[in-house]
This record gives C-alpha cells, structure tokens and sequence, in this order.
C-alpha cells in the first residue's frame, strides 16, 4: 500500500472533518460549489453533502437529512467500503469485501442514487 494511501487520505479525510466542525459550508466563503448546479440550476446526488457533514458533526440529524437524505443513509456502506479498501492491510474483512463489491451490491447503490438524484429534483 502506497504511503500516500496509508497516511494521505485519513490525514485529508481528518482535516477535512475539522474544517467541516468549524466552518458551517453555508456561511463560510471558501468552500466549494457543486458546478452541476451553478450550470443547471438542478441538485445533483451530491448537492448538501458538506452542509450534512457539518450538521452530522454537531449531532444535528434532521437537518444533515434534510440537506441530503441520501449521504446520511448511505453513510453505513461508505464507512464500510473505505474500511475494507483502505483499513485491511491482514484482510481480516473479507465478508464485508465481498458484501461491498457484490454487483449486486453495487448495483442497487446505484440505482437508488439515480433515483434520488430525479426525486430530489422533482419534489423540491
């Protein structure tokens, strides 16, 4: 495993944590915007992501749900994924490997993320 991989992406994900608990993405100049929805004037899957993080990270879960349902409900397969590609240098993870890269698995991720992408657009 590369040390970029190893050291690299928990220190960015940690920093990124600590930016997110500090900095409201709402109210703080700097953060990014989605592009998909500067171009569209549309939401995309992702559209809320930080505003959520932020709220998560303050134990706010119904407003982290109502920025985007979607992360916070998808978050147990996240953390399961980077666990088992990141975490598991002795492979003592397999069942959860197989489990999170099953087509099957990913497939339905992906169906339900379309799906959320069109329903969040039509009901807002």
């Amino acid at each position: 495993m590369g040390i970029i991989k190893k050291i690299g992406i928990p220190v960015a994900c940690v920093g990124g944590i600590v930016l997110l608990y500090f900095f409201n993405p709402e109210k703080t100049i700097g953060f990014p915007q989605c592009p998909f929805h500067l171009l569209t004037g549309y939401d995309c899957p992702a559209c809320g992501t930080q505003r959520a993080f932020h709220c998560l990270l303050h134990w706010n879960i119904p407003e982290a749900l109502h920025y985007n349902l979607f992360l916070v409900v998808s978050m147990p397969y996240a953390f399961a994924l980077s666990a088992v590609t990141w975490f598991d240098p002795k492979g003592k993870l397999t069942k959860i490997k197989n489990v999170c890269y099953n087509p099957v698995t990913v497939n339905i991720y992906v169906v339900m993320l379309i799906l959320w992408w069109i329903i969040r657009n039509i009901i807002r």
